[in-house]
């Protein structure tokens, strides 16, 4: 599904790398995402795990993964005025308003205007399409709406964060505290297995695989900018 930041182009080597250290240092069964998104990444991952956790703070996405598994199903088409009124209704339909608010949304940011279909492009097809692919793998996960720092983690996982870009993003309204972040994941990383998308980490910890690629801000296609995705994981003091 369309979704601001989502790693669909890396997600399969994001997961590939998850796999091979699980497969040299954990036996582990069990799969916490601490900011679940658009799940691309843990939908590819769910079904090597007997439990599977996915977590982000914003309700209405998890609604309509929770509706989903539920049997919900999601519109093909959506005008204009459709969207307006559902941006300005979203609690009529939580689960329809996460689909629309990202999928229908250019660029996939929530409610960052509605993306118009063209000749070949038909948005809500789109990101349905997308979704119902992956949501078979994710038919028997727990997702929750809670704090990452809130989610409880049993003892031995695989945990995977993908947190708002330091600086660039807000966390559901508020700022994302960076230094309270890692703070977190040095406290996790003691007793789980810890994966982490950032651009940049502090010095303990160690980027095991990177990507760089182009991302685009708005629909003038001309605003792109290049970015480096890594993936860390703690190594200790230093």
């Amino acid at each position: 599904m369309r979704y601001q930041g989502g790693k669909s182009r890396i997600a399969q080597q994001i997961v590939d790398v998850i796999t091979s250290q699980r497969e040299r240092e954990s036996s582990s069964n069990t799969f916490v995402s601490l900011f679940c998104g658009s799940c691309v990444i843990e939908s590819k991952l769910a079904p090597n795990f007997k439990r599977v956790i996915c977590n982000d703070k914003h309700k209405y996405l998890i609604e309509m993964f929770k509706a989903l598994q539920n049997g919900y199903d999601l519109p093909e088409n959506i005008t204009e005025e459709q969207y307006k009124y559902i941006r300005e209704h979203k609690d009529e339909n939580p689960a329809l308003t996460g689909f629309v608010g990202f999928g229908c949304s250019f660029g996939g940011k929530w409610f960052g205007g509605y993306a118009r279909n063209n000749a070949n492009t038909n948005y809500a097809l789109q990101s349905k399409r997308s979704v119902m692919k992956d949501i078979p793998n994710l038919m028997n996960a727990k997702f929750t709406c809670l704090d990452y720092k809130d989610v409880i983690i049993p003892k031995d996982s695989i945990v995977y964060a993908d947190p708002p870009y330091a600086n660039t993003t807000t966390y559901q309204g508020q700022k994302f505290d960076t230094n309270e972040f890692w703070d977190y994941m040095r406290k996790i990383s003691k007793d789980n297995k810890v994966f982490i998308s950032e651009q940049n980490a502090p010095n303990d910890f160690e980027c095991i695989w990177e990507k760089p690629f182009t991302r685009t801000l708005d629909r003038n296609k001309e605003n792109q900018f290049k970015v480096t995705e890594k993936l860390f994981t703690y190594k200790g003091d230093i």
